[in-house]
């Protein structure tokens, strides 16, 4: 009879035996073990990535570059799947797309149509994570002809659902306007609330870089921002009340509605929904959008004229983003710290004007570094299209 695990503590025999399983070379039986009584306990109940990792590292004793040691190659495929899920969830991307290219191959070499096109789909996630644009756009386009191929119709509508927020980035707005559409009518039709959350908060998204990139049509686009987002947020909290709780949607849409009202001018809206993001994302562990809320509640509290606070927070989002290797979410944080560093003689009245230049040549650095970052891997047309053009624009202004 399975234990009733309310702490890690309470695992301890089950870890314990699935070592005693590794140490005698029982590979299978400790893998069928993890699936059986360990895995979900870590990765959902607790958000224990680093155990998760530690613990399935144990089932790679020729290095994380081979296959699994395991009999089967669709426990090998599960096994790497599980493995670079917890690296992407632990803030590591680099480390798991070697390993979902690898359980890809086995999907592949054994005509898994339906597990090789999700892998593709966890793949171009964790490509989007660190700028490889290009390759996670080939990646999910292949990941929806198959489930057409397949006749999945339900996944083909995650993976444009995906795509989305790829496009969005890419400045690419009509294709992504149009992906949203596709995806919504596919899970509108079979009432998959979560889904259809997750595509209002990348439209969002969409109407939030739109904005930035067309300063005309701001106000319209903030205003679609809000809609997009509270749209999202109402469908994270059916989803709840008809199946269950999904808390980094709940995370998602109250990032991505602060966002859209401080961008708007409506601080004490943002305020809310900016403190409730970061307890949540905190709550579990979801590293890979807590710099983007770092950075937002940065730019209120700047607006607020707490200006050393928001300076703090932004230095914080650079840590994840250099620690974690977020391409995107670097660019933009590098692109506020030299605004920050641009505006700082200005808020502190005590600056002389040789700190002027030296804040000037800070924010030069800062602005290159966004530039850099928002290159991505293989440049235009795959690069971040919004934040290249506004460091572009800022280093002109720079050298005035």
């Amino acid at each position: 009879e399975k234990e009733k695990i309310e702490s890690l503590n309470d695992l301890a025999p089950v870890v314990e035996l699935y070592h005693h399983m590794v140490r005698a070379g029982q590979f299978d039986a400790a893998c069928n073990l993890f699936y059986d009584r360990i895995q979900n306990i870590l990765y959902f109940q607790f958000g224990a990535y680093t155990s998760t990792i530690e613990l399935l590292r144990a089932l790679f004793p020729d290095g994380e570059n081979q296959p699994p040691r395991l009999v089967k190659e669709s426990d090998q495929a599960w096994a790497l799947n599980t493995f670079a899920s917890a690296y992407s969830m632990n803030g590591e991307p680099r480390r798991a797309v070697p390993l979902y290219e690898m359980n890809n191959d086995i999907n592949e070499n054994t005509s898994n149509k339906k597990n090789l096109a999700a892998g593709l789909r966890n793949l171009a996630d964790d490509q989007f994570k660190i700028g490889t644009l290009g390759a996670a756009e080939r990646n999910l386009r292949r990941s929806n002809d198959l489930c057409r191929e397949i006749e999945d119709e339900f996944w083909e509508a995650v993976g444009r659902c995906y795509i989305v927020r790829v496009y969005a980035y890419l400045g690419e707005w009509q294709k992504a306007e149009e992906e949203a559409a596709a995806s919504l009518v596919i899970t509108e039709k079979i009432s998959h609330f979560q889904n259809q959350g997750i595509t209002w908060a990348y439209r969002a998204l969409h109407a939030l870089l739109m904005a930035r990139e067309n300063p005309k049509s701001k106000i319209n686009n903030l205003k679609s921002a809000i809609q997009s987002a509270l749209r999202a947020l109402e469908l994270a909290e059916e989803d709840a009340r008809t199946d269950y709780p999904v808390e980094r949607d709940f995370v998602r849409a109250h990032w991505l509605l602060g966002a859209s009202h401080r961008a708007n001018g409506d601080l004490e809206k943002a305020e809310k929904h900016l403190n409730e993001s970061p307890r949540r994302c905190r709550a579990i562990n979801l590293v890979e959008i807590e710099a983007n809320i770092l950075l937002e509640n940065s730019k209120l509290l700047y607006a607020q004229g707490k200006h050393e606070k928001a300076l703090n927070y932004a230095q914080e989002a650079l840590t994840i983003t250099e620690r974690s290797g977020y391409v995107l979410q670097g660019a933009d944080v590098n692109l506020w710290l030299a605004e920050l560093a641009l505006e700082g003689y200005r808020f502190d009245p005590s600056t002389s004007s040789g700190q002027e230049v030296e804040n000037k040549e800070l924010a030069k650095e800062y602005a290159q570094k966004a530039l850099q970052l928002a290159h991505c891997d293989d440049g235009p047309p795959y690069h971040y299209k919004v934040a290249y053009e506004e460091a572009q624009a800022l280093l002109e202004k720079l050298k005035e």
